[in-house]
């Protein structure tokens, strides 16, 4: 008979003592070399401070004056700047109008006002031969207090500087002016606006009392030794780099000062007050913090440009995150901004190239009122002149095919500095030249008297792209804002003018 024995073996840990209290000591051999380490690297120059444990201070709020008819503390700013009096004309209102007063218009009227040609898709030709109502309040057949225009303002301004491809607006807060210049379409913030001096008078302030909390964002130092700290953000994953200042900064802030930031919220007005939370100048006076130790330090805000030199107790400057030119050190402008508008489909494309060394500019109109137009024979014909086909065969043409929609600017003197005047292109596959026509697009089209004109450095030298579209976001009461956002865009490379003269151009191989 087989015996079968089995061993079983089991590896466990034995620890040499029993009791892990005298690892926990963390006991140290020699605590004067400790000490010594610590007095070499610095460690003993820190302050024997708490943490914040209050905040108290005097909070006013100057609203911002209505501008076009617009609240800016209720309308989004970036509604209030870059929209304007056409931007009511949505696809849906021109028909709706133009059905309301199509009974009341006659047969050459109607025909006079009618749709015609292509809308943008889902549109396209579905409402061919109906009134448009824009055409018609365009000639004057629409009264101006018609029902069916509830809502439209005629009398709004549009702030877009044509010739910088820039926004320009004023605003007025108490004394102050504040105006936003070259703005190219985007977010809006404190830093948009520079005032021409402080606010003046403010209003009542009110006396309120918070509590700090620590700076949090993703990667954010924890103040816990043990604390584990986000692993999907990886700052030390962010090389050092003198030529980008907030990486920089942002390396800055988590290595050296940590956890030792904190943020104290400003509340909004309440109860009986009738001061704005947004589309104001919020200015706090008396900032007071009390820390765990019962101890009360005055928060003060270092001088800036054409502020008066620090005192022996202040902070010296001139350096703030957050500071609007030209108020006050502790005013801030506060916008009521866009968050997260829905974004609407291009209406208008255009791309602008510059050549230096022949003085010349040209925008190639890519897509208007939301119809593709560099697309067709002209535009392939263009391609195919710079293409070689292997057929040996070659004539002269005094210029390339351009592409549709090609527009040139040449430097004119005006009123130095030069500026760039749009001019027009001379179709040659004609026997006799014709000029071909002007741009489609209300954003570069010419007058009757001269051409569009740009500004010396309204395109670098990269290019630009210029993009019109529908934005769409809610007001502080609920209410929708629409209105359409023009926007410039650098390129990341200069494109390709496809303009060259006396063209050997090789003909196509005969098939």
């Amino acid at each position: 008979m087989t015996m079968i024995v089995e061993w079983l073996r089991r590896l466990e840990p034995v620890p040499p003592h029993g009791d892990l209290e005298r690892g926990f000591r963390q006991e140290v051999a020699d605590p004067l070399w400790m000490l010594g380490r610590q007095w070499q690297l610095g460690e003993h120059t820190g302050e024997d401070a708490g943490a914040p444990v209050g905040v108290t201070m005097s909070v006013s709020h100057t609203p911002i004056e209505p501008l076009d008819g617009l609240n800016p503390t209720r309308v989004p700013a970036e509604a209030i700047i870059e929209g304007n009096a056409a931007d009511w004309w949505t696809i849906g209102r021109r028909i709706r109008v133009g059905r309301v007063i199509a009974r009341s218009l006659s047969a050459q009227q109607r025909s006079a006002v009618a749709f015609a040609g292509d809308l943008p898709a889902p549109y396209g030709r579905a409402f061919e031969g109906m009134v448009d109502g824009r055409e018609a309040w365009r000639r004057k057949l629409i009264a101006a207090d018609h029902p069916a225009l509830d809502g439209f303002r005629p009398q709004r301004r549009d702030h877009w500087d044509s010739s910088r491809m820039r926004y320009d607006a004023t605003f007025r807060a108490g004394r102050s002016r504040l105006t936003v210049k070259n703005h190219s379409g985007s977010e809006v913030d404190w830093y948009t606006a520079d005032a021409d001096q402080p606010l003046g008078r403010l209003p009542k302030a009110t006396r309120v009392e918070v509590i700090p909390m620590r700076l949090q964002y993703p990667g954010a130092p924890l103040p816990r030794v043990w604390q584990i700290e986000d692993h999907a953000v990886d700052i030390g994953g962010y090389p050092p780099d003198r030529s980008h200042l907030a990486t920089a900064l942002l390396i800055e802030l988590v290595t050296d000062h940590a956890g030792d930031w904190f943020v104290a919220p400003v509340p909004a007005p309440s109860g009986r007050s009738k001061a704005p939370g947004m589309g104001a100048v919020v200015t706090l006076a008396d900032v007071k913090v009390r820390n765990s130790f019962d101890e009360v330090d005055t928060l003060l805000v270092p001088p800036g440009e054409g502020d008066d030199p620090a005192g022996p107790d202040e902070p010296t400057g001139p350096w703030s995150l957050f500071r609007t030119r030209g108020l006050g050190r502790s005013s801030l402008v506060l916008w009521p901004t866009a968050a997260t508008p829905i974004t609407g489909p291009v209406l208008d494309d255009i791309v602008f190239g510059v050549d230096e060394d022949a003085n010349l500019m040209w925008a190639v109109e890519e897509r208007v009122d939301g119809l593709p137009l560099a697309s067709g024979a002209e535009a392939r014909q263009a391609l195919a002149d710079g293409r070689s086909t292997g057929s040996r065969e070659f004539r002269w043409l005094p210029t390339s095919t351009l592409p549709p929609h090609w527009h040139p600017y040449r430097g004119v003197p005006i009123n130095a500095p030069t500026v760039f005047e749009q001019g027009l292109v001379a179709n040659f596959s004609t026997g006799t030249p014709k000029p071909r026509p002007g741009p489609l697009s209300d954003l570069i089209r010419s007058t009757p008297s001269k051409g569009h004109l740009l500004d010396l450095h309204a395109v670098p030298y990269q290019g630009l792209r210029l993009e019109r579209r529908y934005m769409l976001a809610r007001c502080t009461d609920g209410r929708p804002a629409l209105w359409r956002q023009r926007r410039t865009v650098p390129l990341l490379a200069p494109p390709a003018s496809h303009l060259r003269f006396d063209v050997i151009r090789e003909a196509p191989v005969e098939e």
